[in-house]
């Protein structure tokens, strides 16, 4: 009797709720129609009784694997074990009882109307598929020892050998991540170019980079005829775009750096990878989570909306930190210059990583992260002091620059840029705590950290360079920053990504994780990683742009994954009436035509007060007294040449 009631859970317990769940779930599935009485239940009598009738059928099905696994294990061993057998089947089948979870997240637009209820959701599944994962990585973990009287609660940290997964080739792995590359790449740059053409970019942001990559590729470095003074340093120094503006000679339009941009966001599989292979010993786990990274719904954010030089920090950071971890200098000095030069504000960055160097404290890493700071701040300051139109911190906005003070109002209520930062930090801690704590900024770290079950913070000394990116996003007032929609969040994933092969690494080295499960070793770290991959996996089906959903967007807007008959024949409208306009004209263009006239030197805004030859101009987008306004300037010295709906092309008189 006490030997039953000890066994009691596994004969009973877990058996009934795993039938409940998989019935509840199974029906659900079968049963869409019925989502909504389901949701506020008021299903009717016939429907509860057919639901009924699922759970006698889940609890026989049940019983009978059970049946089958004893008899199973009866001929592999030449003993009954149905207790053993009764003891490891729920662990093998908890993952049914996440399908009525599953089924909760098909509820149309749940993700937009209770983005925490579909985190919650999201988490409790992978919860539950927790025993099933970790026995799945025992299977896989194979134990040379044949005398372990409980495999499941084995210490696999001892003599274990790899799975057949693992020593299938030293071809498998960068296989895998070769095409994970060419995949990421090759359906962002269609998804971005299909948005594109569906007018769905403006001249912010994706004009003013169209324009600095023709500008810099013919001589002008960092121009840019749409922005204050000509040129990108009045907003931010990033010269490594010009480093990159051959490529642009290729095609010379806007969806040549659409694809620059995936391909180059893609390409942080490999990084990720070869610090798996560094940390962690296991291509396995590598693969899992480079299929995170390009899973990631923040990355699927950065990489949708328009283009931008900040988003390109994602892989440099990745190879910044592995050849760092890996000890090979050339490597990252190299990546440390390209670093560099991506913007004047990744050096600020830079300063944390070398600082995770010194914390290292391994030989030359601690010089290795002083040169880094002291290079980092000296670049800073040099840019700052002759190379752009403003030397403070965030800008000052005057005649010749753009100020940034705004995304940070509610800290800076003097309007004094950093010092004013600085002093709310100092004086105001109370303040700075219900600041960052604002359930948005809260609901934006889960999308970030879920994703990775919280592995990064484990890394121990690595967290430091979490600073940078959790400073930048929380502290800031403008929503835009702390969203998994726009290129800012790339500060903080591009290090999370960096430090899980180190979190889990020391996940697999805890006593404590030993002590309260049973395992440790490559099994945990195997069980965590099809966790990240579950998760990630789900939130990129409620909140990435993978798959059709009510949350995702591309900034502020949705995003078109497939052109109507309309839109291709207004796009094609749109490519006639610019073949008409002479490569040498000046242009002025309403933001939602801007990027699509951006790739010539003289393009500017329709409101420019130069003497324009064209206008080209959505006259939707226009306001009341801005559309009185243009249709005086029309009036005054322009002839209308061609006409679709809304969209006007002018001429000159």
């Amino acid at each position: 009797m006490a030997r039953l009631a000890v066994a009691s859970p596994w004969l009973f317990v877990w058996p009934g709720l795993i039938a409940v769940c998989a019935a509840a779930g199974m029906w659900m599935l079968t049963h869409a129609s019925l989502f909504a009485d389901l949701n506020t239940n008021k299903l009717g009598e016939p429907e509860r009784a057919g639901a009924q009738r699922w759970f006698w059928v889940a609890l026989a099905g049940y019983a009978a694997v059970f049946l089958l696994s004893t008899v199973a294990v009866r001929l592999r061993t030449g003993a009954w074990r149905p207790m053993r057998v009764a003891g490891a089947l729920p662990r093998w089948l908890s993952f049914l009882v996440a399908l009525p979870l599953i089924g909760l997240l098909r509820l149309p637009s749940i993700e937009r109307e209770s983005p925490k209820l579909t985190i919650f959701l999201v988490v409790c599944g992978v919860v539950a598929c927790l025993p099933t994962l970790s026995s799945i990585a025992g299977l896989l973990v194979r134990r040379r020892r044949d005398d372990v009287s409980d495999p499941d609660v084995a210490d696999e940290t001892e003599e274990a050998r790899p799975s057949i997964v693992e020593t299938v080739g030293r071809w498998a792995g960068p296989t895998a991540i070769a095409i994970l590359w060419a995949w990421y790449g090759w359906f962002f740059s269609r998804f971005a170019i299909t948005n594109h053409h569906a007018m769905n970019t403006r001249t912010t942001d994706l004009g003013y980079y169209d324009n600095i990559f023709w500008q810099s590729a013919h001589g002008n470095f960092l121009g840019c005829s749409f922005l204050k003074g000509g040129t990108h340093t009045s907003a931010h120094f990033d010269p490594l775009l010009v480093l990159l503006s051959p490529i642009y000679l290729l095609s010379q339009r806007a969806e040549t750096i659409l694809v620059l941009q995936a391909v180059w966001l893609g390409a942080g599989v490999v990084p990720i990878y070869l610090l798996a292979m560094d940390k962690l010993r296991s291509r396995l786990a590598g693969v899992a989570i480079a299929l995170c990274y390009a899973l990631y719904p923040a990355l699927h954010g950065a990489t949708m909306y328009e283009f931008h030089s900040l988003s390109l920090v994602t892989p440099l950071v990745l190879w910044l930190v592995y050849f760092l971890e890996a000890r090979k200098a050339v490597g990252y000095w190299l990546f440390f210059v390209l670093a560099i030069l991506l913007r004047e504000d990744i050096p600020l960055l830079l300063c944390f990583v070398g600082l995770y160097a010194i914390l290292m404290r391994r030989p030359g890493s601690v010089r290795q992260g002083m040169v880094t700071i002291v290079l980092s701040l000296a670049y800073f300051l040099v840019v700052k002091k002759h190379f752009m139109a403003s030397e403070e911190l965030l800008n000052t906005g005057t005649s010749e620059s753009y100020g940034f003070g705004y995304y940070y109002d509610a800290m800076i209520p003097a309007k004094n840029g950093a010092t004013g930062l600085v002093t709310s930090l100092l004086t105001n801690p109370a303040f700075v705590l219900k600041h960052i704590v604002d359930e948005t900024k809260i609901q934006f770290l889960l999308l970030l950290f879920v994703p990775l079950a919280f592995v990064p913070f484990l890394a121990r000394r690595g967290r430091v360079m979490l600073v940078y990116g959790l400073v930048f996003c929380l502290l800031a007032s403008r929503g835009a920053v702390f969203t998994i929609h726009f290129q800012y969040s790339s500060l903080l994933f591009a290090v999370a990504f960096a430090l899980v092969p180190a979190g889990l690494a020391r996940l697999s080295e805890s006593t404590f994780v030993r002590d309260l499960t049973g395992v440790g070793g490559r099994r945990v770290v195997l069980t965590v990683a099809g966790a990240m991959v579950l998760a990630t996996t789900a939130l990129s089906c409620k909140f990435g742009g993978l798959v059709e959903n009510a949350s995702f967007k591309g900034g502020y807007v949705r995003v078109t994954r497939t052109l109507t008959d309309e839109q291709r024949e207004t796009y094609a409208w749109v490519k006639e009436q610019l073949r008409t306009i002479p490569r040498r004209a000046s242009v002025g263009a309403s933001p939602k035509l801007g990027p699509h006239i951006s790739n010539r030197k003289d393009a500017y805004y329709h409101t420019d007060k130069r003497r324009l030859d064209y206008l080209f101009v959505d006259e939707a987008e226009l306001k009341a007294a801005d559309l009185e306004r243009h249709q005086k300037n029309v009036e005054k010295g322009f002839d209308e040449v061609a006409r679709r709906g809304k969209l006007v092309l002018f001429k000159r008189k």
